[in-house]
C-alpha cells in the first residue's frame, strides 16, 4: 500500500499528461487536414466581383473543417485566408486577405497571409489557422500554439 501511494501521483502525472499530448496531437491534425482541404477548395471556388464575400466563404469552411477546433470562443483563435493575384490580366491588384481572431473578421487589400516564396505571376490561396491549448500534468501545464499553414495554385477563373 505504501509503494503504490508513493507511485501514484507519478502515475497520474504520466496518464494525465499522455491524455493532453494527445488531445493536443488530435487538434493538430484536425487543423492540418482542415487547412489543406480548405486551400484546396478556395483554389477550385470561382471568384467574382465580391472577393470579400469569396474570402468569409473561405473562412467558414476552414472553421467547419476544424471540427469545433475554431470556433470564435477557441482560446487564441486565428484564420488568415489570402486570395494572392498581385500580377494579373486586370488593371488592379486582387491581392487581399480576411483575418479572424476571436470572431471578429478583418479584410486587408493588398496583403497576404504569409510569404510563401512562390512567384509574383502565380495566382494562389493561402491560409493560416492558429489555436492554442494546454498541456497538463498534474504539477507541470504548459501552453502551446498549434499552427497551420498551407497555399494552393488558384485553378478557376475569375467569374
Amino acid at each position: 500500500m505504501i509503494e503504490f501511494a508513493l507511485v501514484l501521483p507519478v502515475l497520474m502525472a504520466f496518464l494525465l499528461g499522455t491524455i493532453t499530448i494527445g488531445i493536443a496531437y488530435n487538434r493538430s491534425i484536425s487543423m492540418n487536414n482542415s487547412t489543406r482541404e480548405t486551400a484546396r477548395y478556395g483554389a477550385l471556388l470561382p471568384v467574382d466581383s465580391d472577393l470579400s464575400a469569396w474570402l468569409n466563404t473561405v473562412a467558414d469552411v476552414a472553421i467547419a473543417g476544424a471540427t469545433g477546433d475554431l470556433g470564435p470562443s477557441v482560446d487564441g483563435q486565428y484564420i488568415c485566408v489570402a486570395y494572392v493575384y498581385p500580377d494579373g490580366t486586370e488593371t488592379e491588384d486582387r491581392t487581399s486577405r480576411l483575418e479572424e481572431t476571436l470572431g471578429t473578421r478583418v479584410e486587408t487589400v493588398g496583403s497576404t497571409c504569409f510569404s510563401d516564396g512562390r512567384p509574383n505571376s502565380e495566382r494562389r490561396v493561402q491560409l493560416v489557422l492558429r489555436r492554442r491549448t494546454d498541456l497538463e500534468a498534474v504539477v507541470y501545464s504548459q501552453t502551446i500554439t498549434l499552427s497551420s499553414e498551407s497555399v494552393a495554385r488558384f485553378e478557376r477563373s475569375t467569374g
